[in-house]
Parts: C-alpha cells; structure tokens; sequence
C-alpha cells in the first residue's frame, strides 16, 4: 500500500512540475536541445522544431516521438514529437522502441541528441527463455499487479501533460508532415505544403492562375476566393474520381485552404504546362501540321476520356461520365511537347449511372462557345445533351487550330477568336443569339484551307461537331479517331493553291453549316 501511495504522490509531483516547466518556457530562452516537433489541431498538423527548456540542472532533457503503426498496413502515424523533461531511461542518440508487443499498440521512444526524434524505430528485444523463480506469495504479487498499472498509467499521464504543453507552444515551421492528413471538403484544413508563388500567368473568372515551387517541382497553384468555394469544391471532386490520371486530363497535386487575418482562399495545385494555355500559345505561334495533329489528337483523346463512362474494375471504383460544359482554348493546357491536357473543371457535371443530373443551370460556359441550344434556353437535361454541348465548342477549337496552321501555304491571319471577325470581341448574349441560332452563322472556312487534304478533312470534322442539330454532332470519340487519321496525310499535297491571299479581314458573313 505504501507503495502505491509513492506513485501517486510522484504522479502528483511530476504534474506540477511539469506545469512549472510550462510557465518557465514563455519567460526563459535557452540554446540547448533542439528537437523535432509535430503537433495537430482541429485536423490541421505542422511539423517544426524548438529548443528545448533545460530548467534545473538535475532534470535534463531529451527528445520524443509517440506513434502507432497498423499491423495490417503497415501504415505509420504519428501522435506527437516534441522535448521530453527528466528521460532518466533515454540516453541513447537514436530514437528506438524496443518494448514488446503488437505493432498495433501506441509506440515511445525517446534520446538525448539535437534532432534524434526526426527518425524513430521500433526493435522488440527479443524475449528469453523465463528461468525457474521462487513462487511470490500472494500478498505481494498483488502489491507487484497494483505497482505496474499505476507505473503504466504514470507513464501514460506524462505523455497527456506533454500532449497538452506543446499544444500551447506554436509551431516554428510549416512543413509537410510524416503522415498527411486526407484532403476532404468536410476537413479543409490540411497541413500545408511549403509553396513558392514565382510569376502570376492568368487571370480568370473563378481566380487567379500562379507558376509556383513546391520544392523541387514547379507547379501551377490555382486561387480561389471565398466566393468562389463551390468551383473549388467540385474541381477537386472532379479530380478525384476513379481513373481521372490521364495523361490528356491536368495531372492534379493537391488542394489547400489558406487563411490569412481576415481572408481565406482556397487553393488548387496542379502540374505546371510550360506552354500556358492553347488560347495564349495560338496569340504568339503558328503551328505547322505535324503540331496541329499532335495538340488536336491529344485535346480530343482528353475530351472523350472525360465524357467515356468505364465500369469499375477489382482496383479501380467506376469512372463515370463527365461533361465540361466550359470547354474553349483557354481550357486547353499545352505541355513541352505540345501534347494537350484538359483543365478548369469548375462548372463540370458527373453523370453517375442511375441518378438524375440534379438541379443546375444550363446556361452556363463562355458565351461565344455557347451551343445554339444553350443560347435560346432549349437544352435536353439529360448526359447525351451536356456532352453534344462540349462536342460544338471542341468543332470551334478545331477552327482555332486551322486558322493558325502554315500548311496550306498561303499567308496566315492574325489570331482571332471564333466569332471575333464577325462580331467582334465582346459579342453580347442578344448578338450571338441573332447570329448563331436564327442566322446560324459560324466561323468561316477559307477555300485556300482545303487546298491541303489534311485541312480539307479537319474542316469536315469541324463542321460536324457544331452542326446546328445536336443530335446529328460527332460525339468525343469519333472526333478523336477522325483527328487521329488526319495525321496520315502528308505536310504538302499536289492539289492546286490559290494565289489571292490577303491578309483582309474576313467578311462580316461566315459559311453557315451544311
């Protein structure tokens, strides 16, 4: 009984010291012991360093890491890491558990060198053979049970207290953790990566775009304000779903909420396109034919991805249907080898098997791209309308693409976007209503385009993606085999080329469809 009243009473002892130690810390400065330091709060976890409180001479200190491992994954996690008071037991210079056990029980271990809890082990002792001891009478093998659970539940209560001083103590970096937290909409505040913003490239309607360093790796870091959450949300929903790692989809890295005072954005990282936007890219360059085969075939193979449904396999979930609903060069991404990746799924709608579209807004995109059944309201709800829809704003890409090759041999126009030369750059709603679905004007084809059966092919595939009957549209996988066997052709062709070409502004009137 004495016993047990000794352990309690150092039990008490050892508290109070340790809330000393907690006062002294915010008054003392000292430059001993440096140890590693990981901490989580409200989900979010930070992994720092700090230098620990020596105190009284009497009483060293050391550093420590509690941590579990799964003995079915073998996933490691970390509870806490930080400076350790009075490690009597601790003086080794690497931070290893040798307790016996299963791997599913919580792990310590502590040491007495600068930083030694950065890495941690655990190596049981192995256990010998028991030798013949004298039989403890009864009375005393209780006081021994009594004795170890309290010795236990003292050890258990240090690491409380520990848990509790360092959670009042602010991290000193922002760094990734060992174990990083599951990004969830539920669960915004994750423990942040340690980003670099370099060069602001584009400003959008849902954000700003950034080329920025994340270690060693450029990466392109996507700002959304407050405001525009909900574009956040489902971007990363989008990126998120089975199969989406495509190499013609934007690789997708993470997503983050950052506060600051007052202000939250929200940030999404993706991989970083070199070559910007296909919009961008077009303003600046011309593309021969080889070019414009490798960024068609590769943006189409992205948009049929996107729109294919795939049945779920042993190790995949089912990918289902996608439809953009906002697709234009600007959301085309060109990586160093011109290849074309998919972006900017803010207003995207995924088609699960079985359930209705839900509630949303179908005139939605950017109003030049808009299909003529989007601009006089007289859209279908159903998955095959939302994904004719991306199938007339991909025709006008293709356009976009045509109007800049050197193919053809004759003089090359500045770059416009479709529409531009016939209403201008900031065609209102009334006037691309007038226009593209009473007049159903399109852009217009050059005959010297079809002078190159390359060209000549393309135009035809391009008139029967915006054909003005959605249902008579190509759908995303037929434009892709059409563009992949555009290819073939040859850079010239024997056909004759036209010698009238000015560089004059086309007319006000475009080709309409056939």
């Amino acid at each position: 009984m004495r016993t047990i009243l000794f352990i309690a009473a150092s039990l008490a002892i050892l508290i109070v010291g340790l809330e000393a130690s907690l006062s002294r810390g915010h008054t003392e400065t000292s430059t001993g012991l440096v140890c590693e330091t990981y901490e989580c709060k409200d989900g979010d976890c930070t992994v720092g360093q700090e230098v620990c409180d020596e105190g009284d001479s009497d009483k060293p200190m050391g550093c420590f890491v509690v941590w579990s491992t799964n003995n079915v994954t073998n996933e490691v996690k970390v509870t806490m890491k930080g400076c350790f008071s009075n490690p009597n037991d601790c003086n080794g210079t690497e931070c290893i558990d040798t307790t016996m056990g299963t791997k599913n029980n919580l792990n310590y271990c502590c040491c007495r060198l600068s930083m030694c809890n950065r890495e941690h082990r655990w190596v049981p002792n192995v256990t010998n053979a028991p030798e013949p001891v004298n039989p403890v009478p009864p009375e005393s093998s209780s006081v021994i049970v009594v004795a170890s659970v309290v010795t236990g539940t003292l050890a258990l209560c240090s690491m409380i207290v520990i848990f509790v001083l360092r959670r009042r103590k602010q991290s000193m970096f922002n760094e990734i953790p060992t174990i990083e937290p599951e990004i969830t909409s539920s669960s915004p505040n994750i423990a942040l990566r340690p980003i670099q913003l370099v060069d602001l490239k584009a400003r959008g309607r849902f954000g700003v775009v950034w080329k920025a360093q994340l270690m060693s790796q450029e990466v392109a870091v996507k700002i959304f304000p407050m405001q525009e959450k909900q574009s956040w949300l489902t971007e990363q929903e989008i990126f998120k779903l089975p199969r989406m790692n495509h190499p013609n989809i934007l690789q997708f890295i993470g997503c983050e909420k950052r506060s600051e005072l007052n202000n939250t954005d929200f940030w999404l990282i993706t991989a970083y396109c070199s070559h910007g936007s296909l919009c961008d890219y077009l303003k600046s360059h011309t593309v021969t034919w080889p070019e414009l085969c490798r960024i068609a075939e590769s943006m189409s193979r992205g948009l049929m991805h996107l729109h294919e449904e795939i049945q779920g396999s042993k190790t995949d979930g089912l990918k289902p249907s996608i439809a953009h609903r906002d697709f234009k060069s600007k959301n085309v991404l060109l990586k160093d080898d011109l290849t074309a990746c998919i972006a900017d799924f803010g207003l995207a709608l995924i088609f699960t098997p079985g359930k209705p579209c839900g509630d949303t807004h179908g005139q939605v995109g950017t109003r030049r791209y808009m299909a003529p059944e989007i601009l006089e309201g007289a859209i279908n709800f159903t998955r095959d309308a939302f994904l004719r829809i991306d199938v007339y704003a991909c025709g006008l890409v293709l356009w976009e693409l045509v109007s800049r090759c050197t193919v053809h041999g004759g003089i090359v126009d500045e770059y416009r976007l479709p529409f531009e030369a016939e209403l201008g750059s900031h065609p209102t709603l009334e006037e691309m209503q007038e226009n593209v679905v009473t007049k159903k004007l399109r852009p217009r084809i050059y005959d010297h385009w079809r002078n190159h059966n390359g060209l000549n092919a393309l135009c035809d595939t391009m008139e029967e993606c915006w054909d003005h009957d959605a249902e008579a549209r190509l759908s995303s996988s037929c434009v892709m085999e059409r563009v992949s066997q555009h290819s073939r052709y040859q850079v010239m062709t024997p056909l004759l080329i036209e010698t009238n070409t000015t560089n004059d502004l086309p007319p006000k009137v475009a080709s309409e469809s056939v």
